[in-house]
């Protein structure tokens, strides 16, 4: 009798202390397909809302898999209801499934939180894409379980469906995965669609060209470069002009050094770079030069003095000068010294003409 009282006692501390503990049925929407197909707006909080939320979700689209959830999670919080001090609660995310969507989740499990200061959660989910927000929900409440329900699907099936659905959504979704799965395959069919099998070498240059720009964080530029294009377009279009004149120079530029390198290719290195620099570097200049110009006439919100203006191409002069005659001498050993120290005296000359100017007018 004694021994049938103790475990009574214990019985009843055992049940007292489980209701002492609170919690969280919590079933996620991350696509909001509640919000789109009926009247409610997550959060959903208590089981006869979410009940009237799951039928009119049911009554509107009887095949979505949210509806499903919600009935699951009805269903767990009828099981642990009467065990713990539990609550019942549908969050929603955004149609934009990402960052969009994980964001408004965070913030309504807060208000979830606020209202009922849960110790655990129980997760219900309808497949592996919400199951992408656990590290949400585990930063706000800890998670004692995890309950999925799968209608009329392979498991391992709609696990991988959904891997490959985020795959491909996060690409599109993302400019840099997009650029990357979908930018740079393009332009190589492009390339063989247009060169045929002589478009090896070109692929190769611009997979070469877009590794180089990854490797050497170089995105911000070409960013800033056509940020600056697209909007000298439309508001500025001397600048644009300029800007077409400088792109034909660097096309004219890297051919006359492409042809360069194929007459040198068998010497060296060193001469064959050289032979680039001394073909290109004027045209390169110009280009320069024809875009700072165009870019500083047009500018109307800064106000650029006209002495700036001259001053750098000037300097660019004096820079290009002393890199031209430093290859040339690679190239021909036998010119003279003199030449080059006479191009670095009249560099100097230039750039203290440049510095001149900008401080004197």
């Amino acid at each position: 009798m004694l021994l049938f009282l103790c475990s009574n006692a214990f019985t009843m501390e055992e049940k007292d202390k489980a209701k002492e503990e609170k919690i969280l049925v919590l079933s996620v929407d991350r696509d909001n397909d509640i919000g789109q197909k009926t009247k409610f707006r997550g959060p959903i909080i208590g089981r006869e809302e979410v009940l009237k939320a799951s039928v009119e979700l049911g009554m509107a689209d009887p095949e979505d898999s949210d509806f499903n959830a919600m009935f699951q999670a009805l269903k767990v919080y009828n099981e642990i209801k009467n065990k713990y001090n539990a609550e019942l609660a549908v969050i929603t995310g955004h149609q934009n499934v990402g960052l969009e969507s994980d964001k408004e989740i965070s913030k309504q499990l807060d208000d979830v939180l606020k209202k009922f200061s849960a110790d655990y959660s129980i997760l219900v989910t309808d497949g592996a894409e919400d199951e992408h927000v656990i590290p949400i929900i585990q930063s706000k409440i800890p998670i004692m379980s995890v309950k999925r329900v799968v209608v009329k699907q392979s498991e391992q099936l709609e696990s991988t469906y959904y891997k490959i659905k985020d795959f491909i959504t996060e690409s599109l979704d993302n400019p840099k995965f997009s650029r990357l799965v979908f930018g740079l395959p393009a332009i190589i069919l492009v390339l063989f669609a247009v060169f045929g099998s002589e478009g090896g070498r070109v692929i190769l240059g611009v997979l070469g060209t877009y590794l180089l720009v990854k490797g050497f964080k170089l995105e911000k530029y070409f960013t800033g470069a056509f940020n600056e294009l697209k909007t000298s377009l439309t508001r500025r279009r001397f600048a644009f002009f300029t800007y077409i004149i400088a792109a034909a120079f660097i096309v004219l530029a890297s051919y006359r050094g492409y042809e360069a390198i194929l007459e040198w290719m068998n010497v060296g290195l060193f001469e064959v770079f050289s032979a680039f620099v001394t073909s290109s570097i004027y045209f390169y200049f110009l280009a320069g030069a024809i875009a700072w110009i165009g870019r500083s006439v047009s500018m109307t919100s800064e106000k650029r003095s006209g002495r700036k203006i001259v001053s750098v191409p000037i300097f660019g002069f004096a820079v290009a000068l002393v890199v031209y005659n430093a290859a040339h001498i690679i190239l021909m050993p036998q010119i003279s010294m003199l030449t080059f120290i006479f191009s670095i005296v009249a560099g100097f000359g230039l750039m203290f003409v440049a510095l001149f100017i900008e401080w004197k007018y």
